[in-house]
């Protein structure tokens, strides 16, 4: 997998306003993940299942742009959840150089690399990883097990923040390392809102959690912004390696992906008949919407 050069991705991510809502919960016995996407209305969004040589299949979502597409979200064919998001920490960390690695080093290496977590931390350890001002990002990362942490550049070297007691982790855009064990009524920051939305709804799941409880944190945390809406929204079921995904904010239409077969298919909000199949080629959140929208009601 070529990683995006160090130009063309701070090219691609400079001037974005911050968005995005992820979260891993454990409280049911079993792991959900959910993220929501928050971009450019005029970038089309893009679903792919590729197949890393030697590894399990992944399921990806990226922006497409004129250099390709650029992947911010993904599970493993075994249950691995790694999301990249824009945080409004202040800091740089060290000095970017081609043999510094980037923040984003740990997606790839979960995602495409075959990493698992206790990787990501010790990596997080032995290497201060790069970041920049615009903008800057962050890591959430979790597992079947588990296991989950955001990784974020700190002044002096990585920082990771675990989840801890809590049976779930909830990640937007305000540096959560800064604000580990605060109140969520305390916080203030990018995202601050949709963050303790997000807790109260897991919170109130407790035990009963699904796929409609998971795409109800994603209704409630998604943007309504002409400029940065939501795109789209993806819960994660890793024991039955399903991916359930609303787009362009609809969420009375619902897209199921089966990781294993490649096959996407409606879940609920329509009587569409077949399946599609799904590649490293791909498919896109407009093609979905124009299915969506042929479909005899």
């Amino acid at each position: 997998m070529r990683l995006p050069g160090v130009a063309v991705l701070l090219a691609l991510l400079a001037g974005t306003a911050g968005a995005c809502t992820s979260f891993a919960d454990f409280s049911s016995g079993s792991a959900w993940y959910g993220m929501n996407f928050d971009w450019h209305p005029d970038v089309d969004i893009l679903f792919r299942v590729e197949e890393p040589e030697g590894l399990p299949k992944v399921f990806t979502m990226s922006f497409v742009t004129g250099q390709g597409p650029v992947p911010t979200v993904g599970m493993t064919g075994d249950g691995r959840f790694c999301t990249m998001q824009v945080t409004d920490a202040p800091w740089t960390g060290p000095e970017a150089s081609d043999d510094t690695p980037f923040i984003w080093t740990p997606f790839y290496a979960l995602i495409y690399g075959g990493a698992g977590l206790s990787d990501l931390e010790a990596m997080a350890g032995n290497t201060a990883f790069a970041q920049y001002e615009d903008p800057p990002l962050h890591v959430m990362a979790a597992d079947p097990s588990g296991a989950a942490m955001i990784i974020e550049v700190g002044e002096n070297g990585n920082e990771v923040l675990e989840r801890g007691e809590e049976p779930f982790l909830v990640m937007t855009n305000f540096s959560n390392c800064a604000w580990a064990g605060a109140d969520p009524a305390s916080i203030v920051g990018d995202g601050d809102d949709r963050y303790r939305t997000a807790r109260l709804i897991l919170e109130e799941s407790r035990g009963a959690l699904g796929v409609e409880a998971c795409m109800s944190v994603l209704e409630a945390t998604s943007s309504h912004s002409s400029s940065f809406p939501t795109r789209a929204s993806m819960v994660f079921e890793p024991a039955s390696g399903m991916i359930y995904i609303a787009v362009a904010g609809d969420f009375s239409k619902i897209w199921r992906l089966d990781l294993g077969a490649g096959l996407l298919s409606y879940w609920q909000g329509s009587s569409f008949p077949s399946a599609l199949h799904v590649d490293s080629t791909g498919v896109t959140a407009s093609q979905l919407q124009n299915l969506t929208l042929s479909v005899p009601r």
